[in-house]
């Protein structure tokens, strides 16, 4: 599944991953202006775990309010990023497109 990883070293960082199964991603400093190392698991949570984890994220970097509006699976990502343990809000490319249909191109 495509997913986006929100705060990986201050960026929103899109990833292929299988939900559970362990991954390592590079994202090359061409790509990302910096050189950022992925490694862990995106995994489903319980709505107070995501909670917790995003508003932490939010609070973290308030550039990533927006994401409060996550309502659809609620998935993290546990691991490293460059060698830093976190725990990050994950959301998936369709439940992203869905919200973003939903709240800003609603047609009537």
């Amino acid at each position: 599944m495509k997913v986006f990883i929100y705060n990986a070293d201050g960026l929103t960082i899109p990833v292929e991953v299988e939900l559970g199964l362990p991954f390592k991603f590079v994202c090359s400093e061409e790509e990302c202006g910096r050189k950022v190392v992925i490694e862990g698991v995106v995994r489903l949570a319980s709505e107070d775990e995501f909670t917790e984890i995003l508003e932490s994220t939010i609070a973290e970097n308030s550039d990533f309010k927006k994401i409060r509006e996550i309502t659809a699976r609620m998935l993290v990502f546990e691991g490293k990023v460059n060698g830093k343990e976190v725990k990050l809000p994950v959301e998936s490319f369709d439940d992203f497109a869905k919200r973003f249909l939903d709240e800003v191109l609603v047609l009537r």
